[in-house]
């Protein structure tokens, strides 16, 4: 029976070689390096092992110090090629499991090759000009949201003293709510307004600066809405040129002031992300096109899908699935 360490050794071996600290699986040597451990047909070899180790990183390396560990590597990646042997001389690599793993395999192999290896290096140029172009999202100023009610009283009209207590009273209501019961507050804008058909919606600002909020409702409401320091916070009643108001905020967000030396690396990894998306789009689209690619509809609408059928046993290997390409913007 193999050990736990020689099978994760084993296992290790067989892994791609992206995967980190790992190394390939050995070819079965032909009379070329000098062999370390030998086997009918082949052998691990000194020159082998030395690339192995030089493609480990650092803390893979601290497990073949000694010449004991050395051997249980040397020794594990030599039972890799016999179990490897073993299963083609059953006809394994006809399986349909291993003939879906080699699909799979392929495709990664191939994505990689076509869109890692083949990818430009993002540079300090790129870097800066998406900064340039997408700048809102690093740099902007603080805005808040706000639910605001209006009681209509131009200045000068005969009733504004009455619209003036009829705002003192939804105040009241409005401090029996709960601070976050933004709907209820909403929903005096019909008493407000004088109109009952007005939607609780039309109260939003949405989120604006205190300039644009000033220029909008003007500089009174500005100013009161200054003094608003955390959501669900609701004013006083704010006396304006147009009438009478209430404000409560719903919403705030912080000035925003992201450096583009504080955003490289990430903008980096983005850039390269939307490169390799737009490319494998336009790379899939290209091959569809290449092989007349069509679906038929109709015969997908007969296609029975019943969701409280019972799950049958399974026939084989879960097919690879690729999505669909994204429109490239």
């Amino acid at each position: 029976m193999l050990s736990v360490p020689a099978l994760s050794v084993l296992l290790l071996a067989g892994c791609g070689k992206d995967s980190p600290g790992t190394a390939p699986p050995p070819q079965a040597a032909q009379g070329k390096g000098t062999p370390v451990v030998s086997f009918e047909g082949g052998a691990v070899t000194l020159e082998q092992l030395q690339t192995y180790i030089s493609q480990m990183n650092p803390a893979a390396r601290t497990r073949v110090q000694s010449v004991e560990q050395r051997r249980e590597y040397a020794e594990g990646l030599a039972r890799f090629e016999l179990f490897v042997r073993e299963a083609q001389r059953q006809g394994l690599e006809k399986d349909p499991e291993v003939l879906e793993a080699a699909k799979r395999a392929m495709v990664q192999r191939l994505l990689h090759k076509e869109f890692e290896e083949k990818a430009a290096p993002v540079t300090p140029e790129d870097i800066a000009a998406y900064y340039e172009m997408n700048k809102a999202e690093f740099v902007s100023p603080a805005r808040w949201r706000y639910s605001h009610l209006l009681v209509p009283a131009p200045q000068g009209s005969a009733d504004r003293a009455a619209k003036k207590k009829l705002a003192q009273a939804l105040l009241e209501k409005a401090r029996k709510l709960q601070p976050l019961d933004f709907d209820g507050f909403d929903a005096l804008g019909g008493e407000a307004s004088g109109n009952p058909d007005t939607k609780p919606a039309s109260a939003d600002t949405h989120l604006v600066t205190a300039e644009e909020l000033k220029e909008r409702l003007g500089p009174e409401v500005a100013a009161a809405a200054g003094k608003l320091q955390r959501v669900g916070d609701t004013s006083a009643v704010v006396e304006s040129p147009k009438g009478f108001h209430l404000l409560k905020l719903t919403d705030l967000r912080p000035e925003r002031n992201q450096p583009l030396d504080a955003v490289s690396s990430m903008l980096r990894s983005r850039i390269a992300r939307e490169r390799r998306d737009a490319s494998v789009s336009a790379y899939t689209v290209k091959l569809q096109e290449q092989a007349q690619f069509k679906t038929d509809t109709a015969a997908l609408e007969k296609l029975q899908v019943n969701i409280q059928a019972p799950q049958e046993a399974s026939s084989g290997p879960v097919p690879g699935y690729l999505p669909a390409p994204q429109p490239v913007r």
